[in-house]
């Protein structure tokens, strides 16, 4: 991981990880490894403008349009973080 990414996920709960996550172009069904996973968390950060609000936001409007697709991609979110991130945060 490089030394950006550890200091933003320093600073980022389990649950703002997954957001993140959740709001990035990564697929379930793509090879996830750790690089993937902070290369996507690096990229969702950026389109929106560094603010995790801004995906909570997204994840928000995502829930109201197909609350059952947003639960199931959240639920994967939270566990690919959960794997690449055992030392996040629970704390929301």
């Amino acid at each position: 991981m490089s030394e950006h990414m550890a200091a933003v996920a320093g600073n980022m709960t389990m649950g703002d990880l997954a957001e993140a996550l959740f709001c990035s172009s990564l697929q379930p069904s793509e090879p996830i490894d750790s690089e993937s996973v902070y290369a996507a968390i690096y990229a969702s950060l950026r389109s929106h403008h560094g603010q995790i609000r801004e995906c909570a936001e997204e994840l928000a409007a995502s829930y109201g349009k197909d609350p059952e697709i947003t639960c199931l991609r959240m639920r994967w979110a939270r566990a690919v973080v959960a794997r690449t991130f055992p030392a996040a945060r629970i704390a929301s």
